[in-house]
């Protein structure tokens, strides 16, 4: 994953949002996860913080994240939702059997965005890039 954590206070601020304990432990968790959790990941690592914040209060957060830019809500064809912190353009690589997603930096999608901008007048506001296949693990299986 990208080491440019955003700065969630300040977004927050800036988008006319409180700055609560919950949000930021919530972010938190969000961010340390490690790779695309779900809601109930996000607050099972939420709780070992504080045992007061509900699954419903996770859920809310992550919805806000997502309109404010803090968080990508990914959607899978199991119907399962997954939040990605890393809101820069980057490559999804998602296994298709065992379901894992990482995250590839490799390559700067920004001219790809910038492209589509420009030559077809059209303003992104966000996108996503997704590769299908096989995992390591999997392929060695």
């Amino acid at each position: 994953m990208n080491e440019s954590r955003p700065n969630a206070m300040a977004i927050l601020r800036e988008r006319g949002y409180r700055v609560t304990p919950q949000r930021l432990k919530i972010y938190n968790a969000l961010w340390n996860a490690g790779s695309h959790p779900t809601v109930i990941e996000v607050h099972q690592r939420a709780i070992k913080e504080d045992p007061t914040i509900s699954k419903a209060t996770v859920y809310k957060t992550l919805q806000l994240f997502t309109e404010i830019g803090l968080a990508v809500e990914m959607g899978f064809r199991d119907e399962s939702t997954r939040y990605d912190p890393e809101v820069d353009g980057h490559i999804n690589l998602i296994c298709t059997q065992c379901g894992s997603v990482e995250d590839y930096d490799g390559i700067d999608l920004s001219s790809i965005k910038n492209g589509v901008e420009k030559g077809m007048k059209f303003k992104i506001f966000a996108h996503r890039f997704e590769v299908h296949g096989l995992c390591s693990k999997c392929q060695a299986k």
